[in-house]
């Protein structure tokens, strides 16, 4: 049985009181960051924006060797004792080693395994690993439900991340450690397990991560009406390279009550992990962090462009698909989320469909499950779309289909990047296409019939381009 390193938590977890004592600041400007620049230049790991998907195997080696030097040279700040967590080469090598190949999510006839894939791997008959929608950013109270309906109804969604926030009950702002944050979680949980149920598919898994406090977190650990195991919640590390005793904490109540955990490896090109070289050796170690700190179950590259909100720039796409492959190819690991997590423009404008397009594709040729679905950022109001997820799985079965190289997958996601870089260089991404009242009729949540025929418009292109969009 792999069980990474739940077996070595307390061992682990002890350090925070008694490691090196390294204040905040001094850890970023004196620790993390000199470390960071010496080993990227050792390792000759650079930024080339002409290999979006990464094709060079050696850089991808070198990689995660810089990312296990640079847990072992850095460690990770725990900020509630001001104490630095350190870790062994042996202790990584132990754990990583020891990584589950596969996880499970949800519950009787719609639980799925999800196994490792190796790049370039389309031999398995369910393609993609896993399709991930998700559901983020504020979400208005009297839409909600439909918001869930237009997901849940996708039949080749596997789970879904209701992670759609309410900004206000009962004309009070949802604040942290509020009453009013415990009531909208139990008010939004019941709603995502009612929509479950009738779309008879009771046992879909539930990636609510919603709230901030772990009392409005576990208002809802009801396995009668609230969350079960099978669903799964989060556990993160913050940035760069540090952990709160709240996120700790939450790890050993997830592992305890059987749930999941999620969680990411952030990076923020242009941010404080630096240019996207920088960066992606930070999100590769994040992965051996999230083993040995969470022994996360689903996990997955998140980079953001820190110059302007994306996960799908030509920054943060890079850094993204470079940590991913460099996983994949160095680990049996379970697959990670792949792509990009949510979109920059409105989901109601075709460059969301090019970004979803760019995702899919980078995610699958690397052995990724493909997310979809979140537009405008992840900060607009009411920008969630079941259509949208629907197309990344469409996307990422074509690929299968053609089983594309890594060198033709990247030949079509630069082409489909001209089609919506110029504006996220310009930062106009998010003011583009409608919300979902806009895109659906709000009586039969069906897409609108101008909504379906941008969708159709991107897939008639992408046919063009060599896709066998269906």
């Amino acid at each position: 049985m792999l069980i990474s390193s739940r077996g070595r938590f307390l061992d682990f977890w002890k350090r925070a009181e008694t490691g090196p004592i390294c204040f905040r600041d001094d850890f970023d400007t004196k620790v993390y960051w000199p470390k960071v620049k010496e080993i990227t230049k050792k390792y000759g790991i650079v930024y080339d924006p002409s290999h979006m998907i990464p094709c060079d195997d050696d850089m991808l080696d070198r990689l995660w060797k810089a990312a296990i030097e640079l847990v072992v040279e850095v460690g990770v700040l725990c900020v509630d004792t001001e104490r630095i967590i350190e870790f062994t080469e042996k202790e990584i090598l132990d754990v990583i080693e020891n990584i589950p190949d596969h996880f499970v999510m949800g519950r009787g006839n719609d639980a799925i395994v999800c196994k490792h894939r190796g790049i370039e791997n389309y031999d398995d008959l369910k393609q993609p690993a896993f399709l991930h929608g998700r559901i983020l950013g504020p979400i208005s109270e009297d839409i909600y439900e439909k918001v869930c309906w237009s997901y849940i109804r996708e039949p080749l969604a596997d789970h879904i991340a209701f992670q759609g926030n309410l900004t206000s009950i009962f004309g009070m702002p949802v604040t942290p450690n509020s009453p009013w944050e415990i009531m909208a979680e139990m008010k939004c949980t019941s709603i995502v397990k009612d929509v479950c149920r009738r779309a008879s598919r009771p046992g879909m898994a539930d990636g609510g991560i919603r709230s901030i406090s772990i009392p409005a977190l576990l208002s809802v650990n009801n396995p009668g009406w609230g969350m079960q195991p099978g669903d799964n919640r989060s556990a993160l590390l913050t940035p760069q390279h540090k952990v709160e005793y709240a996120h700790l904490n939450r790890a050993l109540i997830w592992h305890a009550n059987g749930n999941i955990i999620q969680g990411g490896m952030c990076c923020y090109p242009g941010g404080l992990s630096g240019s996207p070289a920088h960066s992606a050796v930070t999100g590769t170690a994040e992965f051996i962090l999230n083993k040995l700190l969470f022994d996360l179950t689903l996990d997955g590259s998140w980079a953001v462009d820190a110059m302007y909100f994306s996960n799908t720039s030509k920054y943060s796409l890079w850094c993204s698909n470079y940590q991913n492959a460099a996983v994949m190819r160095n680990t049996h690991s379970a697959p990670l989320i792949g792509g990009g997590w949510q979109m920059t423009a409105g989901i109601g404008s075709e460059e969301f469909f090019w970004e979803s397009a760019a995702s899919a594709i980078s995610a699958i040729v690397l052995g990724c499950g493909v997310s979809g679905g979140s537009g405008c950022q992840s900060g607009g109001l009411d920008h969630a779309s079941g259509l949208g997820l629907r197309f990344s799985g469409e996307v990422a079965k074509a690929v299968a289909k053609t089983k594309l190289t890594r060198e033709q997958a990247n030949g079509l996601v630069l082409d489909i990047m001209k089609k919506y870089q110029p504006y996220i260089d310009d930062h106009t991404a998010h003011t583009l296409g409608g919300d979902f009242r806009e895109c659906y009729d709000l009586e039969t949540v069906e897409p609108k019939k101008e909504y379906l025929a941008i969708y159709e418009k991107v897939k008639a292109e992408l046919r063009e381009m060599g896709l066998p969009m269906n």
